[in-house]
């Protein structure tokens, strides 16, 4: 088995309020660990804000895809305040919708959430390099209790196996 990780590339849309000018799907390429010292990401004070960006194609060589998991990272440093992200992830035919549950405010440190690992797209069905190649992600702020919510993080991890290989000679060379 092997894995790879496709971050966001494209902004589709976005309502939430941003940290610096730029890109959306830039932001959330952020791997900060402290609320404080993050210079990159998204936030809001209040319920309602979502984005949709896409993410990085799924280039490798497979004879299977295993699982796809989402993660995000987010945090609110107000005493006592909670929030929760309400994620989907959309591609042609599929609407996968889960939610963060209600992730406490922690005074100094961001919250990664990894959410259900989905063996199939639509309970069925393996997924497929197509389907991953249309693959976007809508973060919607679901619920806020108070102070300023960020979001910083954003990855699918894929689970994958490695073609199998017909021909001895990719394994003992050519002269065998």
């Amino acid at each position: 088995m092997a894995t790879v990780t496709l971050l966001p590339n494209a902004d589709v849309s976005n309502d939430w309020t941003q940290s610096s000018i730029g890109d959306v799907y830039a932001l959330l390429n952020n791997t900060a660990v402290t609320l404080a010292g993050d210079m990159s990401y998204l936030y809001s004070t209040s319920a309602g804000s979502s984005c949709i960006v896409d993410l990085q194609d799924f280039h490798e060589d497979y004879s299977a895809i295993n699982s796809v998991t989402l993660t995000t990272v987010s945090g609110n440093a107000g005493r006592g305040q909670k929030h929760t992200l309400n994620t989907r992830l959309l591609s042609t035919g599929v609407e996968l919708v889960e939610s963060s549950g209600s992730i406490p405010a922690h005074r100094f440190n961001y919250i990664t959430t990894n959410y259900t690992t989905r063996t199939t797209h639509n309970g069925s069905d393996a997924w497929t390099a197509a389907l991953l190649n249309a693959l976007r992600v809508r973060v919607d702020l679901d619920a806020h209790s108070g102070g300023t919510t960020q979001f910083t993080y954003l990855k699918i991890e894929v689970d994958y196996d490695l073609p199998v290989a017909t021909d001895n000679a990719i394994f003992f060379g050519a002269n065998f």
